[in-house]
């Protein structure tokens, strides 16, 4: 009864070395565990900034577009066809490519492409463009956008 009596004493006393350097070590994965979610998570949520970001800028440009497209002294020829690539503002050259975006590390460049011949244009005989809006950072493309615009 006496060794019995000892026994308990020691157990009520507190935790074991071993005990504790377990606790330890579960307490110390699952807070890495924890971290690494939580890192993961941070830049995901970055990532839908960035995306929403880029959509705002590449609407901006697009709703530059649309309208020289509708003022009437501009009208449908005032949105020529152009390259992506062009950087110099000039007849064919509009809207020049933005490497960067004032105040980012954006590039926003605008290509105009006559789909007459394609199915989607309402009225081949007239013309049709298509504007494609692109937002990049770093070669990495982030958004873009297209508009149809017809000649009526």
């Amino acid at each position: 009864m006496n060794q019995h009596a000892s026994l308990r004493r020691r157990t009520e006393a507190g935790f074991t070395l071993i005990e504790m350097l377990l606790l330890i070590v579960v307490f110390s994965g699952s807070l890495v565990a924890l971290l690494s979610v939580s890192r993961e998570s941070a830049r995901r949520l970055a990532e839908v900034d960035a995306s929403a970001r880029a959509m705002q800028y590449a609407q901006e440009r697009l709703e530059t577009v649309l309208a020289d497209r509708r003022n009437p002294d501009r009208g449908y020829g005032s949105v020529p066809l152009q390259a992506a690539s062009c950087t110099t503002p000039s007849a064919n050259c509009a809207y020049p490519l933005e490497s960067p975006i004032s105040g980012t590390q954006l590039e926003r460049s605008v290509q105009v492409t006559d789909i007459s011949a394609v199915g989607s244009c309402p009225n081949p005989s007239n013309g049709c463009k298509q504007v494609l809006v692109t937002i990049s950072q770093s070669g990495r493309k982030l958004a873009s956008l297209a508009a149809l615009l017809a000649n009526n």
